[in-house]
């Protein structure tokens, strides 16, 4: 078994916080000649109050229309003549916007980040043409069996919590979301004790951060992150929807309410749905892909959030068979884990996979500055120190009880998606 410090990616990183709040982890990692550099704000789809969904993951196409000092189109023109690359992502609790650059040219990167973080200008005309993007791009979601599918489920699975919103948000919300909105969002959310910087790769951490402290030093802390945001009450009982849309491949998944980042049982879960879900040797694809051939792709999903989120199973039906036979066979497996525990030797092969699956992913300074600022966005990046000691002290028996407190109907949401009038028939 490989040690587990191979797996720890806080080995080199060191975190600073500036006097206006501004988070910097920088990792030093000189095997490549390149570098990371991300900024995090702690703002999603989380964040956004009812009426005003969708504001987190606009406000990220609007960074890259101009700044006082970038025009419309000069960030990606920068980027591409420094030969680099450069994108942005939102979720439920975060939006986060990346650069890659060679190691001689990285800081670019920086100038760019200081520049949007305070003075992003929100072009009427601008704004008004990407609102049309944004639409175009929730039609877009709307259509694909799965997004409509996903976003059905969390919607019924969360009635108050603010993960009931899809992260592109709601069609009405956007629809009627103004320029003058986006701008106060935006001044609400970034600034420097609502952001980290996270560099990875090949640089000097003592000069980045003096670089960093000039552009972003003397920039006001913002106001203070309010957010009041009701507590998912308990549920009482399994839920069903069923979703209709044109397809020949009907569609299940199903969602159970699981503890957020750091409970004490999210590292059974993790271990759980890997062995439910991942690979050929897992329970799922041996029951319904190679024994039933029920199935055309199965997957077991459990993300880490900032608050009590889902852990997903996810089929594609195949040709011939049925949704309830499918359903039926995915309940006997959980039921198998909550009487019976994982065998020794199942719990150890789930190990040695997430932790194979761990160095693979974090091959590149891309990805583990990807995993850095995520943790330390949602939680803290030193719960990555010791994950998988703790994930080597899960038990079989811990695995049996995780799967039956939390894989159970009272926990559960149902989503079906059928091809459209398929109900009536």
């Amino acid at each position: 078994m490989i040690h587990s410090s191979a797996f720890d990616l806080t080995a080199n990183a060191a975190l600073v916080r500036l006097p206006n709040g501004l988070s910097v982890l920088a990792c030093e990692v000189h095997d490549r000649p390149v570098v990371t550099s991300m900024i995090w704000y702690r703002v999603g789809s989380r964040n956004e109050e009812p009426g005003q969904t969708g504001k987190s993951h606009f406000l990220e196409h609007m960074l890259f229309k101009g700044t006082d000092r970038y025009g419309k189109g000069e960030i990606d023109a920068i980027t591409l003549r420094e030969g680099g690359s450069n994108n942005a992502f939102t979720d439920t609790d975060f939006t986060a916007y990346y650069f890659n650059f060679a190691a001689d040219r990285w800081d670019v990167a920086l100038e760019i980040e200081a520049s949007r973080m305070s003075a992003n200008m929100f072009d009427a005309d601008e704004f008004a043409s990407e609102k049309e993007v944004v639409l175009e791009e929730l039609r877009i979601g709307l259509d694909s069996p799965w997004d409509a599918l996903d976003q059905a489920v969390w919607a019924a699975a969360f009635t108050q919590h603010t993960y009931h919103h899809p992260v592109i948000g709601w069609m009405e919300d956007l629809e009627r979301a103004t320029r003058d909105d986006m701008e106060a969002y935006y001044r609400r959310w970034y600034h420097p004790r609502n952001a980290t910087i996270v560099v990875v790769g090949d640089f000097d951490a003592r000069a980045a951060l003096d670089r960093i402290e000039e552009l972003f030093g003397e920039k006001p802390e913002g106001p203070a992150p309010k957010l009041e945001l009701s507590r998912e009450p308990r549920q009482q009982g399994e839920r069903r929807v069923t979703v209709e849309r044109p397809t020949e491949v009907e569609r299940l998944q199903m969602g159970w309410r699981a503890p957020e980042v750091a409970h004490a049982d999210s590292y059974a879960l993790h271990v759980l749905a890997t062995l439910a879900g991942t690979g050929r040797t897992s329970r799922l694809h041996e029951r319904l892909i190679e024994r039933d051939r029920s199935v055309i792709t199965q997957s077991v999903d459990y993300t880490d959030r900032i608050d009590p989120t889902l852990l997903t199973v996810r089929a594609e039906i195949r040709p011939g068979r049925t949704l309830p036979d499918v359903e039926s066979a995915i309940r006997d497996e959980i039921a198998r884990l909550q009487d019976r525990p994982p065998s020794d030797e199942e719990l150890a092969r789930a190990k040695r996979l997430m932790r194979a699956r761990f160095i693979l992913e974090h091959d590149t300074a891309a990805n583990r500055a990807v995993t850095l600022g995520l943790y330390e966005t949602i939680h803290t990046h030193r719960f990555l120190a010791d994950y998988f000691e703790r994930i080597d002290e899960v038990s079989a028996e811990q695995v049996r009880k995780a799967a039956g407190e939390y894989l159970n109907s009272d926990n559960l949401t149902v989503g079906h998606l059928i091809d459209e009038g398929a109900s009536a028939r």
